[in-house]
């Protein structure tokens, strides 16, 4: 059996296993882009503090410091906690899954999961990227929301990596057994005000949703 870790594997890896498109046509984001979220004062306030703090060395920033000083604030701000559907965010998750052919393995550094003490059913995926790994973070996020598919035995999932201070946004579709179709969104560059409020407000609407699921994985 043939086994994959997340923060090596290549898109060629990934094609000897999966029948994967990726499209260009991102009409895929309108349902979830377009959804309404109103900023309070306190949100712009807080966009901008965090700005102001951090623009001169995101770019320079260790792993460690951009989560603790940028990406963390963020996500803590939102409070992907939802109590009432055992819902919150999970930090280094370990995910694995194993076919009789191959399997995959790592560590995911941060997913949105339903789960007490472990997270079961994964509803959306952060990846930062390394410079020690050898993967680049778009094959090592589309292999973890493949696995997340396979888990949650659904067909959409959605995530985002992040390299220093850029942000883009994924939809994944599988469109048949092993066979999938995925979407970037654009670059958006969190230093700058106005793409700041739409990352804050992509991540505010996947909340949203998860908040109107039944407890069953998200559909489109």
């Amino acid at each position: 059996m043939k086994t994959f870790n997340y923060s090596s594997v290549t898109l060629n890896q990934l094609e000897e296993i999966f029948d994967i498109e990726k499209i260009h046509d991102r009409s895929v984001f309108d349902t979830w882009f377009s959804k309404e979220y109103n900023f309070a004062a306190e949100d712009n306030a807080f966009l901008e503090r965090l700005i102001n703090k951090n623009i001169d060395h995101i770019n320079n920033y260790t792993e460690l410091e951009l989560i603790s000083k940028f990406i963390a604030p963020i996500l803590n701000q939102i409070d992907f906690e939802i109590k009432d559907k055992h819902i919150r965010d999970w930090y280094e998750v370990q995910l694995k899954y194993e076919t009789e052919n191959f399997g995959f393995n790592g560590r995911c550094d941060f997913v949105v999961a339903k789960g007490y003490d472990k997270p079961i059913n994964p509803y959306f995926f952060i990846q930062e990227f390394k410079q020690t790994t050898s993967a680049f973070p778009e094959y090592q996020l589309l292999s973890e929301m493949i696995v997340a598919t396979k888990l949650n035995n659904t067909n959409h999932i959605k995530g985002a990596f992040i390299i220093g201070s850029i942000w883009v946004f994924m939809i994944l579709n599988q469109l048949d057994y092993n066979k999938y179709q995925y979407c970037l969104s654009r670059k958006y560059d969190a230093i700058e005000l106005d793409d700041l409020k739409h990352i804050y407000q992509l991540l505010q609407r996947v909340k949203s949703e998860l908040m109107l699921c039944s407890g069953s994985p998200l559909t489109p």
